[in-house]
């Protein structure tokens, strides 16, 4: 099977929950959107969308898989880099999307054609933590000697979907935008009529 004819069985997701959270002063994992914590939300999301999530942090998460990330101080690459993916397309996201929604996988996937990733470009910045990646992307990750995710995705043949993409394909922006500071997280969840809590 190739990834052109990829069925609803052969994907999967890793959500990264294990970020030491340093500019936000809180886990992130643990923000409360609409009374419920984010890992929670978007794992759920995830699986109801048809991408089974794998945990990779430090805390498992009731129901799911789990992969510890002991490597907290060295960023989201190594917790990447120790996962095997089983599947042959693999969507990852980070525990710090609070707008996230399901149609993101879905759109992205629809346009990663024959590249080896799919990954959303919001206000000309790649969020390469909320993108849909082949099985064989890990092969190059491999051979890449650095802590830095975007020295990956520049080995990668990756297909970047701007905003305008995005909304042609009914995914609203902010659903892939990434929030670092509680201002940030503000900004975002007022900017979406959602209450801070």
């Amino acid at each position: 099977m190739t990834h052109y004819d990829i069925d609803h069985a052969d994907q999967s997701s890793v959500l990264l929950t294990g970020g030491a959270s340093r500019r936000m002063g809180f886990d992130k994992a643990s923000i409360l959107i609409e009374s419920e914590p984010l890992a929670v939300r978007l794992a759920r999301m995830l699986r109801e969308a048809g991408w089974e999530p794998t945990i990779l942090g430090r805390t498992p998460l009731d129901g799911y898989c789990f992969h510890p990330d002991n490597e907290v101080e060295r960023g989201p690459l190594a917790a990447l880099r120790a996962f095997c993916p089983s599947s042959h397309l693999v969507f990852v996201l980070s525990c710090d999307v609070p707008l996230f929604d399901g149609a993101v996988a879905r759109a992205l996937k629809s346009r990663l054609g024959d590249k080896e990733a799919a990954i959303p470009s919001i206000n000309g910045r790649l969020q390469p933590l909320c993108g849909v990646y082949c099985r064989h992307a890990w092969e190059r990750l491999s051979l890449v000697d650095s802590p830095r995710i975007m020295d990956w995705v520049e080995a990668l043949d990756v297909e970047i979907v701007n905003e305008s993409d995005l909304l042609r394909l009914g995914v609203q922006p902010d659903w892939c935008r990434g929030v670092n500071t509680p201002s940030e997280l503000k900004t975002l969840l007022q900017s979406a009529k959602w209450a801070v809590e």
